[in-house]
């Protein structure tokens, strides 16, 4: 707004308040002139009063077909009088006269500048309500221009809107009643009241119809016009309603010689029904009556006034205008309006709401409302509205067009809500805020707002840097949150305005690509006193705590704090004032406290930093947050945090407010958790009690081989690598289950991952926050393969042992005695080598019981991998080398998957078994491999022998082996606990034709290097 336009508010606004207190029509009228003058400078200005206007209702007005010329006279003019309005001044117009000013005589030609006989060479005229008009003139060219323009226009239409509102209230107040209806009704009594008749009609004399139309007939509820000629117009009306009728339309009938008003009629039938009745006298006897049923306008009417009353009795400022009439006036407007500007209906109604503007609105909002306005849109915002007192007022605004059935706007709405209050507060809130952030500054806190109601989101610049981003809305706020996150941050900012309770959450922000940054968040509802869903929360950098005290932090309090009010006194800091729990936290009274320096409480450490500067920081408010220490009256320390500020008196700094938080406890938790969550040796997940995962460590995470994004956040129990014994009877959902209703569940498991399936002893343990609600259930695992494959290893020799080695010592002892005792040669060379048969086969079990023992304790360590067509050949050449009159086939449709270079142990020992199965001459063995959809390689062995027996089917099926029931061959058992180790299964189909045993397999990753592990190792 330039300097100018602000003059002309200021005058504008200015003429509005004082037209509103002014009592006379003269005083008006000078008042507007006065105010049109300074604003447009040197111009003529002269307010006509239109005489036949003013006339036209009297007795002796024209017919409305032969229109009277108006007959102006000035009423008042400020400078020479102007020329005197054309007919047709109706609307604003601009009237040219010759090139040259015209004088009063005639004469046209340059103006001296004394003399008064001259007419405007230029002239406006605005219509100043129905009675007047406003012109305006210049008398020089360039006073013209530089006036010409629609600002001009804009002053005068708003300035003669002004003065019509107040002449039109003035007159309202002092206008008496006049007897220019009854002059009418006299003027052609008899014919007037025919044409007027727009029901029914009917003529009586001495009271008594002589005449009645049908309509009357009909409106009654009588049969036909018989029935009513010659009777009482009484019998048509109750005894009460027709005493009121004569008591007030008689005295009426004999002053004015006419009465119209509302009755009731009764019809035969006993109904009723309001009516408006007109009766003019004709004759002294003789009477005309015309009667209107208004039972629909009634209806109608009651509806409307129902819902005014609805409009009156809402809390909100309504108003209704009409554009269809110039200017776009105010036709309704309900009390709330009247209480909030604090004008009546009369000096609103009929005026555009703009008066209700001043100095202070702003030029851009009140050109949105015009531009939405002319183009017939709807608009909300926000603006600065006066009373009628000259107070400013905040409105949210809201206007919005009204069509009719053919899409005309026959009016706009404007809404009304008073935010002055809801400003006030947010300006309180806003310094609050301000006052809070100097508190927090230097803590890496920062504070943001989230409005549900209008997706909005502020952050100030802390939380902004801590961010790492700038977002104004909530959906740009959710898209910065890590994926795996946004419902627990959208929830933590939800739950305040659901429940009214605070609430902290712990978010990482960060795209799933980037690096992130893990923020502590803690949230309330806002109390801004207008009902809308708005959040504060602070947030604070968490990224440098473990992920471990990151979730178990929300279990523990952050300590208890300690307030310290110290005095400067000479530099040096004194206690002045503390609660009672600094002084218990120093097992000391609050009074053997005060008056003591501070720093008799430190440890030298915290002395030192207090004196040397640290004071001095405090004092100037420099100091953000420091770590102090303590010391009790028993020589114990107490770890705390420090935030002081300065504290003023008459704006002179005295001291400070010290806050201490005891951090001991905290301390302690901390490191025990670190210690316990990180712990190298430990397998620990966190989970919900609904079962959902909220942090594992990198133990967990490096052993299944699984992304820790892909973890956090969803179901325990939906997970396949981790499932409980059978034999327990519990699964992963039901473990959760009894844990969270507080029992401590243990059990084992097993734990498939990269490095195949691992044996675990795993625990489910509830634990409780400060009040004694179980909010997290920790899972922690112990990998006890090695222990469990070493005790099933020990338990297979032990039943080799007391099986095959009893059996060949019982054959040793027959065969030596045999051989001993032979004289034979050749039938001691047989018995010899039987026993070396038996010899070669405990070389053979020995062999392998090596395999076994080396492949329990080097498996998980070992990351050789080798391709699986070289795996496949090797197995099957060391079987072609010990059966030269063997078939083997190989097909191997995988050639780039690769595995563990120890499967070659138990792909040997399955080919083998293959050829030996029934002794058979010429055995014929395929063997196949292809990799199935999941990535897994599928090795099947088939054989025509007689089918594998049942005992060895269930060792490399199950794995059971009891001592009623077991495989006499060690290699069996060899094949199931290598596969097993390398994380596969083993399954096997017996049918007619021969064995089919299938090895699944994980691949192993690529890039593992072979030499890694010496090949003697793998022998």
């Amino acid at each position: 707004m330039t300097s100018g336009d602000e003059v002309t508010e200021d005058a504008l606004f200015n003429l509005g308040v004082d037209l509103n207190r002014e009592e006379t029509v003269g005083g008006a009228v000078d008042r507007t002139l006065t105010a049109i003058r300074a604003t447009l400078g040197d111009a003529a200005i002269t307010v006509w009063r239109n005489h036949n206007e003013r006339d036209s209702s009297v007795e002796n007005a024209q017919p409305p077909e032969q229109p009277s010329q108006p007959a102006f006279s000035s009423e008042r003019h400020i400078g020479r009088p102007g020329r005197t309005p054309p007919p047709d001044a109706a609307l604003i117009k601009r009237c040219f006269t010759t090139d040259a000013p015209a004088r009063t005589d005639g004469v046209a030609g340059p103006i001296a500048p004394d003399d008064s006989r001259w007419l405007p060479r230029e002239e406006l005229f605005v219509p100043i309500g129905p009675e007047r008009v406003l012109s305006v003139g210049w008398g020089h060219r360039d006073a013209a221009t530089a006036l010409d323009g629609a600002a001009v226009r804009d002053v005068l239409e708003r300035a003669a809107e002004l003065l019509a509102a107040a002449l039109d209230r003035i007159g309202s107040q002092t206008r008496e009643p006049t007897g220019e209806i009854a002059s009418e009704i006299r003027l052609g009594a008899f014919q007037q009241a025919i044409e007027d008749a727009a029901d029914g009609v009917a003529i009586l004399d001495d009271e008594s119809y002589v005449y009645i139309d049908q309509t009357h007939v009909d409106m009654y509820g009588f049969d036909s016009k018989q029935e009513l000629l010659g009777r009482s117009w009484r019998e048509l009306y109750a005894a009460d309603e027709a005493a009121r009728i004569e008591k007030e339309a008689f005295d009426a009938l004999e002053r004015d010689g006419h009465w119209q008003g509302r009755v009731t009629g009764s019809r035969p039938d006993g109904t009723t029904f309001p009516a408006e009745l007109s009766l003019t006298m004709v004759t002294p006897s003789r009477m005309v009556c015309t009667v209107r049923d208004v039972s629909d306008r009634e209806a109608r009417e009651h509806e409307l006034a129902l819902k005014e009353r609805a409009l009156d009795e809402a809390g909100t400022s309504i108003q209704i205008t009409d554009p269809t009439q110039p200017g776009n006036p105010l036709v309704y407007v309900n009390e709330e309006f009247v209480q909030l500007t604090g004008y009546e209906r009369s000096e609103a109604l009929g005026r555009n709401p703009r008066f209700l503007q001043g100095p202070g609105s702003d030029s851009e909002t009140t050109k949105r409302i015009r531009t939405a306005i002319e183009t017939e849109r709807p608009i909300t915002t926000k603006l600065r509205n006066y009373t009628a007192e000259g107070e400013p007022y905040w409105a949210k605004l809201s206007v919005t067009p009204v069509r009719d059935a053919n899409g005309i706007v026959t009016n706009y709405i404007g809404v009304q809500h008073d935010i002055t209050e809801q400003r006030r507060r947010i300006r309180e809130l806003r310094d609050q805020t301000e006052r809070l952030e100097l508190v927090l500054s230097g803590t890496e806190t920062g504070i943001g707002e989230w409005d549900f109601s209008t997706n909005t989101v502020t952050l100030d610049a802390t939380l902004r840097e801590t961010v790492g981003a700038s977002p104004t809305t909530i959906d740009e706020w959710q898209a910065v949150v890590y994926s795996e996150d946004r419902e627990r941050a959208a929830d933590a900012l939800r739950r305040p305005i659901e429940t009214g309770d605070p609430a902290a959450e712990t978010i990482r922000i960060g795209t799933d690509d980037s690096e992130v940054t893990w923020i502590d968040i803690h949230t309330v509802v806002s109390d801004a006193g207008d009902g809308s869903a708005s959040v504060l929360a602070m947030g604070r950098d968490a990224t440098k705590r473990s992920e471990r005290v990151k979730w178990a932090s929300k279990l523990f309090d952050q300590g208890p704090l300690l307030f310290v009010q110290t005095r400067a006194v000479g530099g040096e800091a004194v206690i002045e004032a503390c609660d009672r729990s600094f002084s218990d936290a120093l097992g000391c009274e609050r009074e053997a406290v005060v008056g003591q320096p501070l720093s008799e409480f430190y440890d030298d450490s915290s002395t030192d930093s207090l004196q040397s500067d640290g004071y001095e920081r405090a004092l100037s408010g420099d100091l953000t947050v420091a770590e102090r220490t303590l010391v009790t009256t028993d020589g114990d320390t107490v770890p705390c945090l420090l935030r002081a500020i300065p504290r003023t008196v008459d704006d002179e700094v005295v001291g400070t407010d010290v806050l201490f938080i005891d951090i001991s406890e905290r301390e302690k938790y901390t490191r025990r958790l670190e210690a316990v969550f990180n712990s190298p040796h430990q397998l620990t997940a966190l989970v919900r009690p609904n079962k959902t995962v909220t942090d594992v460590n990198d133990t967990l995470v490096a052993r299944i081989g699984v992304d820790r994004s892909a973890i956090v956040g969803e179901p325990i129990d939906k997970f396949p690598w981790l499932s409980l014994d059978p034999n327990h009877g519990l699964t992963v959902s039901e473990a959760v289950n009894r844990a969270g209703d507080g029992e401590l569940v243990q059990t084992e498991g097993e734990l498939q991952g990269p490095d195949g399936l691992a044996r675990i002893d795993v625990s489910f343990k509830p634990i409780r926050n400060a009040a004694g609600e179980i909010t997290l259930i920790a899972v922690e695992g112990k990998d006890i393969t090695v222990k469990t494959r070493q005790r099933q290893h020990l338990q297979v020799f032990q039943r080799v042992v007391r099986h095959n080695v009893r059996n060949d010592l019982n054959k040793l002892v027959g065969w030596t005695t045999m051989l001993a005792e032979e004289p034979d040669a050749d039938c001691r060379h047989d018995h010899l080598r039987r026993l070396t048969r038996i010899f070669d086969g405990w070389e053979r079990l020995t062999n392998k019981m090596q395999v076994i023992d080396r492949a329990i304790r080097e498996i998980p360590h070992d990351e050789s991998t080798v391709n699986i067509a070289e795996v496949t050949e090797k197995a099957a050449t060391a079987v072609r080398d010990d059966h030269s009159d063997a078939t083997i086939a190989v097909s191997v449709d995988a050639t780039d998957g690769t595995v563990s270079r120890w499967l070659t142990h138990p792909l040997t020992e399955v080919i083998k078994n293959a050829v030996a199965a029934g002794d058979r001459e010429d055995p014929h063995v395929n063997v196949s491999v292809r990799q199935a959809d999941d990535g897994w390689l599928q090795i099947v062995v088939t054989d025509d022998g007689p089918g594998m027996p049942d005992i060895e089917r269930g060792v490399l099926v199950t794995g059971e082996e009891t001592p009623l029931q077991h495989g006499s061959a060690l290699g069996i058992w060899l094949i199931r606990m290598l596969v097993s180790m390398l994380g596969g299964e083993v399954d096997v189909d017996v049918t007619d034709t021969g064995t089919e045993v299938v090895l699944r397999v994980p691949t192993a990753p690529a890039n593992r290097n072979p030499a890694s592990v010496e090949p003697s190792r793998m022998a």
